[in-house]
């Protein structure tokens, strides 16, 4: 089958992909996707490796417990009969030991929706495997274009994340300039490994110590809602709202002035993109990422050295130097970023990203090879994930000889 082969037929999409529950961008994207893909002659199915099935969503059923090597008889089983044209591997998971089995499909492409440790050694595993990759912020796509240099720019997009955008009675109600005392948030997932929220007690101390008047709202819930209040001590200027929807979420961030972030890495949090929807500014540390990209290219008083929190506070006074119209024109900044992330700003991007990769030359491989032995694949993915992460990435030089084996016989 070629890429022109029938016009009349949808294009038919196959995620795959870790959890849908926990992973807000990316279940944001597949929402996107089975809302807008029949307008756009797609149809996508959605495999989730770890969450149970829902009614848009199968699953592999995997847990902590399942090896590399005892997953891939289950997907190669699990996908035997499945039809489709283009996989589409949502944060490269599963690649490097599982796209032996996708049956030398159309096109195949990647997702990077996060710039993890390790990134670039997975990236460079992978060569050869994909026709497009589509990221959450072109410093992300920047590295895949130089670890993939088989792969030319028109093949590497950043699509912006489809995100919630604040109604317009959160943004016509918000006071000019800034609060008298500095309202400060932070929007997300509560969790130590990647948005290192354990730094925000020493952040608090800091800009205390610099006669800062402030306080610290956190809005979400995560593996730190519990241990995190006690890291602060008592009387400490900070509120934990939880987890909100609706109204009363973009209530609580319309009366903050900042959005904070500590992490280590990142993509474009999504999150952060629905705080900079209600006028909220970002101070984001440089630490390479997309939202260290979207908070300079509102004011580059917004971005910080990763860890310095002095040059934070330092950042705090100047904006309350700046003048009430200096800080409206940087909201209205703020919404113009979050406007480009609407659904269907996303779906129109990665249809056309969509359609050169189809009409353009195959550049992956029609064939993935078969896979050798690696003594991580018979280590436990929660142990895997701990101990040795680059085991999920190990793959092998690409072949394009066809697999010997029959379908049903991977180890």
């Amino acid at each position: 089958m070629t890429a022109t082969s029938d016009s009349r037929r949808l294009l038919r999409l196959r995620h795959y992909f870790t959890h849908f529950h926990s992973l807000g961008g990316v279940q944001s994207i597949l929402r996107t996707h089975l809302r807008l893909d029949s307008s756009a002659g797609f149809e996508s199915s959605l495999l989730a490796f770890f969450d149970p099935s829902l009614s848009e969503v199968d699953s592999l059923g995997l847990n902590g417990l399942n090896t590399i090597r005892s997953t891939r008889p289950r997907f190669a089983a699990h996908e035997r009969d499945q039809e489709f044209d283009i996989p589409i591997y949502h944060d490269l998971w599963g690649l490097a030991f599982l796209g032996e089995f996708d049956r030398s499909p159309l096109r195949r492409i990647g997702a990077v929706h996060s710039q993890w440790p390790h990134l670039d050694q997975q990236l460079a595993q992978l060569r050869g495997s994909l026709d497009g990759v589509f990221c959450d912020s072109q410093a992300i796509a920047d590295r895949v274009l130089e670890q993939m240099p088989e792969l030319e720019p028109q093949r590497v997009r950043h699509l912006p994340v489809p995100t919630q955008i604040a109604p317009e009675p959160f943004i016509e109600g918000r006071r000019s300039g800034l609060s008298s005392k500095l309202v400060l948030g932070f929007v997300g997932r509560l969790d130590y490994a990647q948005k290192r929220v354990e730094r925000f007690p020493a952040l608090t101390q800091v800009l205390q110590s610099e006669g800062i008047d402030f306080e610290l709202h956190f809005l979400g819930s995560g593996d730190a809602s519990k241990s995190l209040p006690a890291r602060f001590p008592s009387g400490a200027p900070v509120l934990f709202h939880g987890r909100k929807s609706g109204a009363d979420y973009w209530e609580i961030m319309s009366k903050w002035d900042f959005v904070i972030y500590t992490s280590d890495h990142e993509g474009s949090p999504l999150a952060m993109i629905e705080a900079l929807s209600v006028g909220n500014l970002p101070l984001f540390p440089d630490i390479g990422s997309g939202g260290d990209l979207i908070a300079r290219s509102i004011d580059s008083q917004l971005v910080y050295p990763p860890g310095d929190f002095h040059s934070v506070a330092a950042r705090l006074k100047h904006w309350q130097t700046r003048s009430a119209s200096d800080i409206d024109e940087a909201r209205t900044r703020c919404r113009d970023v979050s406007l480009n992330h609407s659904p269907e700003s996303y779906h129109s991007q990665f249809s056309d990203l969509l359609r050169f990769v189809t009409k353009a030359p195959r550049v992956s491989k029609d064939f993935l090879p078969q896979r050798p032995f690696f003594l991580t694949d018979h280590l436990p993915f929660g142990l895997l994930k701990r101990a040795l992460p680059q085991g999920f990435f190990n793959s092998n030089p690409l072949s394009n000889d066809p697999p010997s084996r029959a379908w049903n016989k991977g180890s």
